[in-house]
């Protein structure tokens, strides 16, 4: 197990502009999925998202990095961190600053500087003055976990006393072409582990956890939210977006992570799942859930049914709920679902659930060509 906590967490997404706005949100189970008639007008093929509204992201360009700075505020000055000095930057993204590659388009110029993910990095730990070490994740959907998982790995090897980790997307409508011309978007909106569940709807977010070593923030009178307790990677190489339909390379990621952490499944007191309301893939996680737990896995529930699918900010978005989670004791609901598959066999949360202890929350992202991530966190 690590010596990596948890001190500050900050999030922008489509249902608020901070943590406490989100968790309500995913408490009432009720999904800010709308249709956008801006995107039917500029002829995409699906007007279905989950997008941030924000006066404070008035340039297209640079969303990311504005929604990166918004989150990243809020997370530091809960850590009480105001000048953090040598903290670190770790930030998983899937495509960057997606408008910029867009805007190419019309232009036949492209920055990478500009559009490229390591450009919301870099502009963070300048703006916030940060000297310690910076890095960029572009593993898709599993990529939030990644910049965390390596963050505890960086605090506690004593690369970095302090990481500033998490994931930034912000909308984007190649990714969201590219989805609906694959069939795999829901037109009536996300359903996660749900009956006649048709695919997942696109969604944008920024989240990140102040993740510092348990003797440094001991030694500055922080407050302690959680422990990182490990992470678990595996890839199944099964299909370029397919997952593999045994759900193999999934549980195998989620063995690694307790295996890892020094914690048995037993432990488990609730799985913030991948949950993207694709036929295969809840249908794959659920097998795997079944391989790693046995008849009877944890309470299982997904954000994203209320939040959409942020690509490479939603594991950020949810190791952020978990700590939520943990702090309150309380399972959020699987929202945007009116009937649970009974065929998944799950216990799905139906509605929120106060728990007496919940130990550890086990946070899974899988992506396309079978990236497989599961991270351990645990009550402070």
């Amino acid at each position: 197990m690590t010596d990596a906590v948890v001190t500050g967490i900050g999030t922008v997404t489509p249902a608020g502009g901070d943590v406490a706005e989100t968790w309500a949100a995913l408490l009432r189970g009720r999904s800010v999925i709308a249709t956008w008639p801006d995107l039917l007008a500029e002829g995409l093929p699906v007007g279905v998202a989950a997008r941030v509204a924000d006066d404070r992201l008035a340039d297209p360009a640079r969303r990311g990095r504005d929604l990166a700075a918004v989150a990243a505020g809020e997370a530091l000055a809960q850590a009480g961190l105001s000048h953090p000095g040598t903290a670190g930057v770790f930030v998983g993204t899937t495509m960057g600053e997606s408008a910029v590659f867009e805007q190419s388009a019309e232009t036949g110029v492209f920055d990478l500087a500009e559009g490229g993910g390591d450009a919301i990095a870099s502009d963070l730990a300048a703006r916030l003055g940060l000297s310690g070490p910076v890095r960029t994740y572009g593993t898709a959907c599993a990529a939030g976990n990644y910049a965390i998982g390596a963050a505890a790995g960086a605090v506690e090897a004593g690369a970095a006393d302090v990481v500033l980790a998490g994931g930034v997307e912000p909308f984007s409508r190649l990714a969201l072409l590219g989805f609906a011309r694959m069939r795999a978007v829901d037109p009536g909106g996300c359903r996660p582990f749900g009956a006649g569940r048709r695919g997942m709807t696109l969604g944008e977010a920024a989240a990140f956890l102040v993740v510092e070593h348990a003797d440094h923030a001991r030694a500055r009178g922080a407050t302690v939210l959680a422990r990182i307790g490990g992470l678990g990677l595996a890839a199944d190489a099964h299909h370029p977006t397919a997952p593999d339909p045994a759900g193999v390379g999934m549980a195998a990621a989620m063995s690694a992570g307790l295996a890892r952490a020094g914690v048995e499944a037993g432990e488990v007191g609730w799985v913030s799942a991948h949950g993207t309301g694709t036929p295969l893939s809840d249908a794959a996680e659920a097998l795997a859930l079944h391989r790693v737990f046995g008849a009877q896995p944890p309470p299982v529930s997904s954000v994203k049914g209320v939040l959409g699918h942020s690509l490479g900010a939603a594991t950020a978005v949810e190791a952020v709920v978990a700590v939520c989670a943990l702090r309150d004791r309380l399972l959020p609901p699987n929202g945007g679902v009116d009937e649970v598959d009974p065929a998944l066999e799950l216990d799905v949360v139906g509605e929120p659930r106060p728990v007496d202890d919940l130990g550890w929350v086990l946070s899974c992202g899988y992506a396309f060509g079978g990236l497989d991530s599961a991270l351990l966190v645990g009550s402070a």
